[in-house]
């Protein structure tokens, strides 16, 4: 078993990635100079905080650790994987994002959505309501939460996964949606659409 060290490394100036998962450090030091560093991934480990993110920044992957707080987000992040931590509340998420994994956590809200995003993982948490939704949207997961109702559905969106909530009422499904799961819920009705290849309920 690895005990819980504070990673100290001076990285090279042209590094673009950095992969420190699964080795129970507790701190990571400064890496917001290092302006190359395109992917950082420290993931499964002890952080309970992270420091300055460069500012070139395209995916960030620091699920499974023990985070309450994320420092701001670079303009230029695509991807963050931010599940199983303890996160009460997510920073202003830069339009550049288009996918958003941050189940697991205690998050009672969301920030506003990026005109971009695709792609929402947010079960497992203690949302009341969500965010206005971007019609680039195309998969949300959230299950597993304490909605009572959901916003207008994005006209790109094929995924719903929404069960496990106390929604009553589904609201419009737009055409190309294909699979929607929204059993264990208080729906009064559910209107039953042709095109979709699987729906539970």
């Amino acid at each position: 078993m690895i005990s819980q060290v504070h990673f100290k490394y001076n990285f090279d100036n042209n590094i673009h990635t950095i992969k420190i998962f699964s080795s129970q450090i507790i701190s990571i030091p400064l890496i917001n100079n290092y302006n190359n560093i395109v992917h950082l991934n420290v993931s499964n480990n002890s952080l309970t905080q992270l420091p300055q993110f460069p500012i070139n920044l395209e995916e960030l992957h620091c699920q499974y650790n023990k985070l309450t707080s994320l420092p701001k987000l670079p303009k230029s992040l695509i991807k963050i994987t931010c599940n199983s931590n303890e996160l009460i509340v997510l920073p202003e998420l830069p339009n550049s994002l288009k996918e958003l994994h941050c189940w697991n956590n205690k998050l009672k809200k969301l920030p506003k959505l990026p005109i971009l995003i695709t792609d929402i993982r947010c079960h497992n948490n203690k949302l009341t309501s969500l965010p206005k939704l971007p019609n680039s949207l195309q998969s949300i997961s959230c299950n597993y939460n304490q909605l009572k109702s959901l916003p207008k559905l994005s006209k790109s969106l094929r995924q719903l996964y929404c069960w496990n909530n106390q929604i009553s009422i589904i609201p419009e499904l737009p055409i190309l949606i294909d699979h929607l799961f929204c059993h264990d819920n208080q729906l009064i009705s559910l209107l039953k659409y042709k095109y979709i290849n699987k729906i539970i309920y």
